[in-house]
This record gives structure tokens, C-alpha cells and sequence, in this order.
């Protein structure tokens, strides 16, 4: 079994490469504050209390920011309830939309390709593939996620995990993204002149 396992994981990574290589869509460094449409994919399975509060938090913030957002939440649990639907626009992804490399259906493929996303962020650190996936054929100019070896491809910005563990803490992880997004300067907004 674990030779398919190794099978998957190798044609994974060279389709998400060559997917993003295939890209005619501009990437690009976009800062949180210019942005207009902001999608964040969503692991469910790995979140816990603390972290679907804090996630909750930071949407309701970007909605005060007058950023529009677009929410991708992952489920691999079958009979799961979507649970950020009414936060935003939304894409629920259970088990029976996936296929069995764990990519979505072309149906939901395609919702997603309907959104011209300024920034996806993932907060997806399984290491499950369809999140990285999502990330290389979405239409988001800047994406950007926790550093995984060989899926370098997926991302224009990547973070560091938070601690010397293996999983990085989500509240780490939205500092972090939100932190290097402002800090983003693509020569386009006004600069403040010091007196």
C-alpha cells in the first residue's frame, strides 16, 4: 500500500507543478490593502476550537477592512456540514467531490475558476494535497501558505511554521500572512512622504 501512496505523492507534485507552470494567469505580490477578493482555504479536520475563533475573527476583521472573501472549506469526513457558508461566499469540498488523488470534480474546479482572487491564503498544514492543488490552478495572483517541501510551486509567499513543531498554531499563522501581506510594496500604492 505504500507504493501507491508513493506513486500519488510523486504525480501529485509533478501536476502541481506542471499546473502552474501551464498558468496563463498573472501572479503577482498583492498587499492586503489593495486587495479586493481574498479566498482562504480551510482544512476543518485540523481546526480546533481556538483556531475556528480565531479564523472567525480574522474574517470578520478583513469584512470591517471592506475585503470581499471567498472560502474554501475542506472536509474529508463523509456526512460533514459545511461551516463557514454564511461568513462569505463559499466552496464546500466533503469526500464525494473528490476524486481519489484528492483533487476536486471539474464541477467544483470550475466554481472555483469563476473567483479572480487577489490573495488565497491556505491554512490547510495536512498534508493532504488538495489544498496545494486548489492553490496551483485557482486564479489568485498572490498565494500563500506554510513552507512544505516540494510544493514551492504553489505559493509566491510562504511562512515559516510558528514553532519547532511540526504543526504550526493557526493564530501563529494569520499574524504571519497578514504581517508579510501589508508589508508587500509593488511600487502601486501611494507612499506616505515623511516630513
Amino acid at each position: 500500500m505504500e507504493w501507491i501512496n508513493d506513486i500519488k505523492e510523486k504525480f501529485s507534485k509533478r501536476r502541481i507543478r506542471n499546473l502552474d507552470r501551464a498558468k496563463e494567469y498573472p501572479r503577482d505580490f498583492v498587499d492586503i490593502e489593495s486587495a479586493r477578493l481574498i479566498g482562504m482555504i480551510i482544512n476543518v479536520n485540523i481546526l480546533t476550537e481556538e483556531d475556528e475563533k480565531s479564523l472567525k475573527s480574522y474574517m470578520e476583521a478583513l469584512i470591517k477592512r471592506k475585503k470581499k472573501l471567498f472560502i474554501v472549506e475542506l472536509n474529508f469526513n463523509k456526512k460533514s456540514e459545511p461551516k463557514f457558508d454564511k461568513m462569505a461566499d463559499s466552496v464546500f469540498i466533503d469526500p464525494s467531490k473528490l476524486n481519489w488523488m484528492d483533487w476536486p470534480t471539474p464541477a467544483i474546479e470550475n466554481k472555483i475558476l469563476g473567483f479572480d482572487m487577489d490573495i488565497l491564503m491556505d491554512f490547510d498544514f495536512s498534508t493532504r494535497k488538495t489544498s496545494k492543488y486548489l492553490c496551483s490552478m485557482a486564479k489568485a495572483r498572490t498565494r500563500t501558505g506554510v513552507h512544505r517541501e516540494g510544493y514551492e510551486s504553489c505559493y509566491e509567499l510562504m511562512v515559516n511554521q510558528s514553532d519547532e513543531s511540526d504543526e504550526p498554531s493557526m493564530k501563529a499563522v494569520i499574524k504571519k500572512f497578514d504581517y508579510f501581506l501589508s508589508m508587500i510594496d509593488n511600487g502601486k500604492k501611494e507612499k506616505v512622504k515623511v516630513k
